[in-house]
């Protein structure tokens, strides 16, 4: 049985939690060859390692071709181009709740101890 949603864990960052909310959604990928790739993210993992299907190459050379399933290596990766509707993901209303916080951002978890929780005790952010 093939997983098309990857599982996100809490230690990921936002750009990689917005590919993986991407998925079953029709994206770029620019590659570091120069390859325009664009097609239906299949698959994404932590690695950024990508599987797209029904895909469009586009070339340096203004060719194109097309082929039914592509695998992308994270590391060759330039940049991607995701859908405009993923800007309402919940993910964002996620962070902007954080935000609205009023605990200086960089400092951690509140409640760990260590080298943040001392930070917000030194200076009363809590």
């Amino acid at each position: 049985k093939l997983k098309l949603m990857s599982s996100t864990s809490k230690n990921v960052g936002i750009p990689l939690k917005l590919i993986h909310q991407a998925e079953k959604h029709q994206i770029s990928v620019k590659l570091k060859d120069g390859k325009l790739l664009i097609g239906e993210l299949m698959n994404s993992e932590d690695n950024w390692n990508l599987c797209l299907k029904k895909v469009i190459i586009k070339e340096k050379e203004n060719k194109s071709s097309k082929s039914m399933l592509y695998f992308v290596r994270g590391n060759q990766i330039t940049f991607i181009i995701i859908p405009e509707i993923l800007k309402y993901s919940p993910l964002f209303y996620e962070l902007r709740l954080k935000m609205t916080k009023n605990i200086p951002s960089g400092l951690g978890i509140v409640g760990r101890s260590g080298a943040a929780n001392s930070i917000i005790k030194s200076t009363q952010w809590k």
